[in-house]
């Protein structure tokens, strides 16, 4: 195995190989990113949630005339000198490679006693973690998710039209389906748990008028949006909720825990407000929590390549029907034969144009759907994978990945409390059945997505901004990153940016729909520096510099 270094910290030279290139649009992209060392970091600045420390950074004027330091993540891992592979953060990252390191951790019991104990936290039914908290607040819309479940019973869009919340998707509530799939148990449970009866997975689909096609016409085309962990679809949360605090002794954040009194989930609010804006655009809308999460059924919440899977399954099961129910808008229910074909504007799963979104978690499982589809899929979290072909469907046109994770564990952040992810994934895997994050997998085959866009907080502790960028050089068509000054959880953006954020993925959206490959008004940038500078004079408020 080639050497494995981590980077100093304290270097101005952290940032790993960027490129020249970086506008919405081309037509050039390779299997690798090639880009030229970009330029140094030159100052240090101090950012609050999620972080709590200081980062480098790049000093850029503002629009008031002064200079301030804007602070970025940056790599914990670079190609060591000599590095005689084709693509370190590729290469190195491998399922093999992941869980040779896990192997040798677990030859080590000091080692082997860390990880553990963090792997026994995060497994299934990873209650500390994963609350099911919808109907907390309200009784209404509370269900048993393991039960026959009276799609009645679920909150629909119109719910949210209600003081004190006024959701704008309750506009939407005359167009949607409450929807229920069927699909198996994903392997822990299988293996480890021995649990065989089905896992049924429920939410929303929203009908769309369709989109401009580009002649003149509207075309029908569906987004199926993945949240983020612990995200629930029809959870409550106050307008006025705050997803943090600061100590006053400390001037560190400290996160809100959830639920409370008025809010059952953080993040519901500004992810249906996504749904929303890409329905309102035209788009059909599938939104559905996880298994494991919120009301839907299952035991487990963190395998996300077999999440990732599910894509499939629900898509073949509007064709089918089999294992399908559905809530009309007119009150009746539909199951099995008489619900297919009754959704995706008549067309089949795989003819409708279809573009695949995540946030976060939801991120990791798109980018398995996406690899799954375009290069194929392995079964990492079996001992000896086995490889399956690509799906091969021509009418999925791009992905949306907000704090995304789909670059992989070559570019984790630097940073103590993430030191440990990828020996906690290669274990996972290895010992458990269950890919959580990702591998290098997905990364290696985006040279053959057709389009994708990235919503990106310049400290986001999922990937530093250089995996974002790797990621994007290998896209082929449309494609566009749009950051923040922020960090992961885009709930604690200001509202300015999760506004323009959302413009600019609905304006990515209708292009990549269509084949198209240019995103009009995406920012101009040429390296990472100016990628950096694309940010507006907004911050995340703890992290604002003091005057």
């Amino acid at each position: 195995m080639h050497t494995f270094s981590r980077m100093n910290l304290a270097a101005g030279a952290v940032l790993a190989a960027l490129a020249i290139g970086g506008c919405s649009s081309h037509g050039n992209a390779v299997s690798r990113s090639a880009r030229a060392e970009p330029p140094p970091t030159d100052c240090r600045a101090w950012v609050g949630t999620d972080r709590n420390q200081e980062l480098p950074g790049y000093r850029l004027p503002q629009s008031n005339g002064r200079t301030v330091c804007v602070p970025l993540g940056v790599n914990a891992y670079r190609p060591p000198a000599g590095y005689a592979g084709s693509d370190y953060h590729v290469d190195e990252f491998t399922d093999v490679r992941l869980k040779e390191r896990w192997r040798t951790c677990k030859a080590d019991a000091a080692c082997f006693a860390r990880i553990d104990a963090q792997m026994q936290r995060w497994l299934p039914p990873n209650k500390a973690r994963s609350t099911r908290s919808t109907g907390v607040v309200d009784l209404s819309g509370k269900i048993d998710p393991e039960g026959l479940v009276d799609l009645r019973q679920i909150r629909r869009p119109a719910f949210f039209a209600k003081a004190p919340y006024a959701e704008a998707i309750a506009r939407a509530d005359a167009s949607t389906f409450v929807v229920e799939f069927t699909v198996p148990r994903d392997t822990f449970e299988r293996i480890d748990l021995k649990m065989t009866d089905p896992v049924k997975l429920r939410g929303w689909y929203i009908e769309g008028r369709g989109v401009d096609d580009g002649k003149g016409g509207r075309m029908r085309a569906l987004v199926i949006m993945a949240p983020g962990g612990g995200g629930q679809l029809t959870a409550i949360q106050h307008p006025d909720e705050k997803p943090y605090r600061v100590d006053p002794a400390t001037g560190r954040t400290v996160d809100v825990k959830f639920p409370n009194a008025t809010t059952e989930t953080m993040g519901q609010r500004w992810w249906r407000e996504n749904l929303d804006a890409l329905n309102q655009a035209g788009f059909d809308v599938l939104a559905y929590d996880r298994r494991g999460e919120g009301i839907s059924g299952g035991f487990s919440d963190t395998h996300t390549l077999e999440q990732g899977e599910d894509v499939f399954r629900v898509l073949a099961q509007f064709d089918t029907g089999n294992g399908l129910r559905l809530l009309m808008p007119d009150g009746r229910v539909l199951e099995g034969s008489e619900a297919a074909g009754k959704l995706l504007g008549g067309m089949k799963s795989t003819r409708i144009p279809i573009l695949l979104g995540g946030y976060s978690r939801g991120s990791m499982s798109t980018a398995w759907a996406m690899a799954r589809n375009f290069s194929g899929a392995c079964s990492y979290d079996m001992p000896v994978p086995e490889c399956l072909p690509p799906k091969g469907l021509s009418n999925i046109k791009g992905a949306i990945l907000l704090s995304s994770f789909a670059s992989g564990a070559g570019y984790l952040p630097a940073s103590p409390d993430l030191a440990d992810r990828n020996l906690f994934l290669g274990g996972m895997a290895a010992d458990h059945h269950i890919l959580f994050y990702p591998n290098s997998a997905p990364l290696a085959g985006m040279h053959k997505w057709p389009a994708a866009f990235f919503g990106k907080g310049l400290w986001d502790r999922a990937e530093t901004l250089q995996g974002t960028v790797a990621a994007y050089d290998r896209i082929p068509g449309a494609r566009e990153i749009v950051v923040a000054r922020a960090p992961h959880s885009i709930e604690t953006w200001p509202d300015s940016d999760r506004q323009y954020l959302r413009e600019r993925m609905v304006a990515f959206a209708k292009v990549a729909i269509t084949g198209g490959t240019t995103v009009p008004g995406a920012k101009p940038w040429s390296n990472l520096k100016e990628l950096v500078a694309t940010t507006p004079d907004s911050w995340e408020p703890s992290s604002r510099p003091k005057e």
